[in-house]
């Protein structure tokens, strides 16, 4: 659970331009991905996520309690993001969006959809370039590992017979069929006052200046099938 968890709020991120490492602020990663040998430890002041669930909300601040069970502080500010995911639909998804694909392509080429991830292209701008690329999270159809691959890209047109067409930096947009059976999820933004008690999060940010605690940058909730 811990690493399905983790892989949607890695995609959804990276979508956004907020992919940050595997570190986790204040804490080592879950007992099921330790921190590996040479591996330099995380800086302070730099933007490192912290996940878990909320257990208290006072004004613009809530307690986050981690899954080693240690609690931090996230306080919030005007600029602070906070992103949902949310099921969807294939009917949801709009020309522009931003779309990452997790699929199986066989020997004829037929690319045929397991998960889908929507970004709005409203939330996606919010980042400057339309989240087109980040990190080396760029548009295109790349990380084959057998027959799966995934696909990101703009959405180029309209969903038709059961698919959608994804564009690619060079040649024709690809076509990706979409089965019923595929996930689909859309990622939104909410208000800081949606955030409650029992909520799961994953918070990216600075240390605060005082008092311990992180300065919230961007605040992200998964789908519920995907905690």
């Amino acid at each position: 659970m811990v690493k399905r968890w983790r892989w949607v709020y890695a995609i959804v991120l990276a979508a956004l331009g907020g992919l940050i490492g595997a570190q986790a602020w204040g804490q080592t990663l879950p007992p099921s991905q330790p921190q590996r040998p040479g591996q330099r430890p995380a800086m302070r002041g730099a933007a490192r996520p912290v996940i878990g669930t909320i257990t208290s909300v006072t004004g613009s601040s809530f307690v986050l309690t981690t899954w080693s069970n240690r609690t931090v502080t996230v306080q919030t500010t005007s600029a602070t993001r906070v992103l949902s995911q949310q099921q969807g639909a294939l009917t949801d998804l709009r020309s522009g969006d931003f779309v990452r694909i997790a699929a199986t392509q066989d020997p004829n080429d037929s690319v045929v959809a397991v998960r889908v991830s929507d970004t709005p292209a409203s939330v996606a701008a919010q980042r400057g370039d339309g989240g087109r690329s980040r990190g080396g999270m760029r548009s295109g159809l790349w990380g084959s590992r057998g027959n799966m691959v995934m696909i990101s890209g703009a959405r180029a047109a309209s969903p038709t017979n059961g698919g959608v067409a994804v564009a690619m930096p060079a040649g024709p947009a690809l076509a990706v069929s979409v089965p019923s059976s595929a996930r689909i999820s859309r990622t939104v933004s909410l208000p800081v006052s949606g955030l409650t008690v029992g909520t799961h999060v994953a918070v990216s940010g600075q240390p605060a200046s005082s008092g311990g605690g992180l300065t919230a940058t961007t605040i992200f909730v998964p789908a519920a099938e995907s905690r």
